[in-house]
């Protein structure tokens, strides 16, 4: 197989015109402070071959240097997912050779995960190595490095992001991780999408077409489901190469969190709670909550949900959740609902968790 020059965007671009050069990643420890390249003439009459890479054995050593480090901070150690969505993903980043959470179709990672049928919840963390203005040729031992070097980056040298990576990499949640490696000339993309999957589903939360929301499974560990938070996004739609690579470093939940601009003050816009009083019909509580809640200060609506059906069992619990939510959709109209169930294990109820971040496209 041949190395072909200028793959991309850069076929008739000035850089390539007088001295094309193909580089070579110098020996790189996990610890080494960057990345460097020795860089020769391209010799366009003896092209190089390209050497045979298994990606199968850089996504195993991935999910082992991931559980290298889960080992040493004493976090469970994950699995390795079956989702396709992080090497699709680790694929696209590919034509603009720079981070974005966004795809091009204008979806956000939870969503992607979503329309794949994922079933619990996920957050991810993604790093490109390399750029556009070199050519480069790698070996499966420079790949190798390279996982080796970013996951060290993730985990101990996360100041940049305030180590968001490495909280992620680390939560105690995670059982599952998808892997997604994917290399150009140009770039390489690492994508791991960390999912918790704890529920097995008889019916995934979906809206009616009577708007009403369903959602009936069974978690397999003894828990209180302790309320449901919806977030809303605007339909997706396709954004340009530009738009992904301005697009912001982190993102979030919500309509709070665009392409444009993303913060970390996402808000639900609406909570399910469950019936707790029983001397009050569902309605009627739901009122009083909503008009004097003092610890409702951002003005979240509140809805008591009319079925809300919960059996425990020694290591299991199984739930049925039902709430008309036409007040909500006739005020946010057509667009993605993302849902995330919060419980707390019976043995540590003060450690909450997610247990979805399944999104619900209401189109």
């Amino acid at each position: 197989m041949i190395l072909i020059i200028g793959g991309g965007f850069l076929v008739t671009g000035d850089f390539f015109k007088e001295s094309p050069q193909i580089c070579f990643l110098e020996p790189l420890e996990k610890t080494s402070i960057d990345l460097y390249y020795s860089c020769e003439d391209f010799d366009e009459e003896n092209p190089l071959k390209l050497t045979k890479i298994d990606q199968d054995e850089l996504v195993l050593l991935s999910l082992e240097l991931i559980n290298e480090d889960r080992e040493k901070y004493n976090s469970p150690l994950v699995e390795l997912g079956t989702s396709s969505t992080a090497q699709e993903h680790a694929e696209e980043l590919l034509n603009i050779c720079k981070t974005s959470y966004w795809s091009n179709n204008g979806m956000k990672p939870y969503m992607r995960y979503s329309a794949d049928g994922g079933e619990g919840a996920i957050n991810e963390n993604i790093a490109v190595i390399g750029t556009p203005e070199i050519q480069k040729y790698w070996t499966q031992e420079n790949l190798k490095q390279i996982l080796a070097w970013n996951q060290h980056n993730m985990v101990e040298r996360d100041e940049v992001n305030e180590f968001r990576h490495s909280m992620n990499v680390l939560h105690d949640d995670h059982n599952y991780v998808n892997v997604g490696i994917a290399w150009s000339n140009f770039c390489v993309t690492i994508v791991h999408q960390f999912e918790d999957r704890y529920v097995e589903w008889k019916q995934k939360p979906i809206l009616t077409l009577n708007k009403e929301f369903i959602l009936a499974g069974q978690v397999n560990f003894n828990a209180t489901i302790e309320q449901i938070d919806i977030f809303y996004d605007p339909i997706p739609m396709p954004l340009s190469d530009q738009e992904l690579m301005s697009s912001p470093p982190l993102y979030g939940f919500g309509h709070i969190c665009s392409h444009l601009m993303c913060s970390d003050g996402s808000l639900p816009v609406a909570t399910v709670l469950p019936h707790s009083d029983s001397n009050l019909t569902p309605d009627v509580l739901e009122g009083i909550l909503n008009q004097n809640n003092p610890a409702n200060s951002e003005n979240i609506p509140l809805f008591v949900a009319h079925k809300w059906e919960i059996t425990h069992g020694e290591d299991f619990t199984t739930f049925s959740i039902e709430e008309d939510l036409e007040r909500l959709l006739n005020l946010t109209g057509k667009g993605v609902y993302t849902v995330l169930v919060w419980a707390s294990p019976a043995d540590n109820p003060s450690d909450g968790m997610v247990l979805t971040t399944i999104s619900i496209f209401f189109l």
